[in-house]
């Protein structure tokens, strides 16, 4: 049996987190809390006994970003999702004193999408260099083939065909 969403939902309005909406959804309960919210939303929620990130993934719509928040409570076997949509480039605040599993997806996430998460105690990047440019992720940047991306020497590169070989 999923969580209350009106028990939820008063627990994000006794904590002070206005604008949060909570209903139940084909992916379960969500809440949808503005960006600014999502720090307070996630320690009102571990204090309600969801304290366990199983994940923070990032969509991007083309418009915004979504950043879906993925909590479980072992103590009643309970999943509840948090939601905030996020413009291009925007701050949103770290969470990972009250879930400390977000210090790897975080980072990811800044990296992946552009994001920036004030608080955080290790913003450097994690799975790319300097060199990348535009964040991969984005829907504005271009797909590219393996051989734009490949590094020679570091990882293993078939050459490009040739047109003589094409004809």
């Amino acid at each position: 049996m999923p969580p209350d969403a009106t028990a939820l939902s008063r627990t994000l309005v006794s904590a002070g987190v206005e604008g949060a909406g909570v209903s139940e959804e084909a992916l379960g309960v969500l809440a949808r809390v503005p960006t600014d919210a999502v720090a307070g939303a996630l320690a009102a929620l571990a204090e309600d006994g969801y304290s366990f990130l199983v994940d923070l993934f990032v969509t991007d719509s083309g418009e915004a970003l979504e950043l879906t928040y993925h909590l479980r409570s072992f103590g009643t076997d309970d999943e509840v999702f948090v939601r905030a949509v996020a413009g291009h480039g925007a701050e949103v605040p770290s969470v990972w004193e009250t879930h400390p599993a977000a210090l790897y997806a975080e980072r990811e996430a800044a990296e992946m999408f552009g994001l920036s998460f004030p608080g955080h105690p290790n913003p450097k990047r994690l799975l790319t260099t300097d060199e990348i440019g535009e964040p991969p992720l984005l829907k504005s940047v271009p797909l590219r083939a393996h051989h734009e991306v490949a590094r020679p020497g570091i990882v293993r590169v078939a050459p490009e065909p040739s047109q003589e070989d094409e004809g």
